[in-house]
């Protein structure tokens, strides 16, 4: 489901050098579809959707080059709840056709809609909203911290993403 949508949003070529910085996914019925909502020269929000599913996908355009951190330690008191692998990158954006160069950089940055994928897996949720605060990149080992209905997924205590779920 989360795949199929992803591989409906690489259709859009034009935006390869945009990243997300907010997911919204809902389950209910809707139109299936592919269509920009808004767009200007540094930001995007597309509508993805299937019969059953819908992301609103909002991209920005980054003003510098993209590299990924390397070295992130996981603190001693951390429960890990994943670790994004580079072969499991790399297997997805294929699987989609996500030509992102961000992707492929080594470490390889973990892309959207597949952490997307592993939370509605964790929560089962109808609706999942996802704030992008630092990218994700394979190897570092994320801890998922959830208070009634908003998590925070972080690592070595830097939060990376933030959002709520129902």
């Amino acid at each position: 489901m989360i795949r199929q949508l992803a591989r409906n949003l690489t259709t859009f070529k034009d935006f390869v050098d945009y990243v997300i910085i907010e997911l919204n996914f809902r389950r209910g019925n809707f139109e299936s579809g592919t269509e920009v909502l808004k767009s200007h020269a540094s930001m995007i929000l597309i509508r993805v959707s299937s019969l059953e599913t819908e992301i609103l996908v909002k991209m920005i355009r980054p003003r510098q080059k993209i590299s990924p951190i390397i070295g992130c330690r996981v603190q001693n008191s951390e429960k890990i709840w994943r670790i994004f692998t580079a072969t499991e990158i790399f297997d997805f954006v294929n699987e989609i056709g996500d030509e992102n160069p961000i992707h492929q950089l080594n470490p390889p940055i973990v892309p959207g809609f597949l952490i997307l994928e592993k939370l509605c897996a964790t929560f089962e949720a109808n609706f999942i909203k996802i704030k992008f605060k630092n990218f994700i990149t394979a190897g570092e080992p994320l801890t998922l911290n959830v208070v009634e209905n908003k998590f925070e997924l972080s690592s070595a205590g830097i939060k990376k993403i933030s959002g709520e779920f129902s």
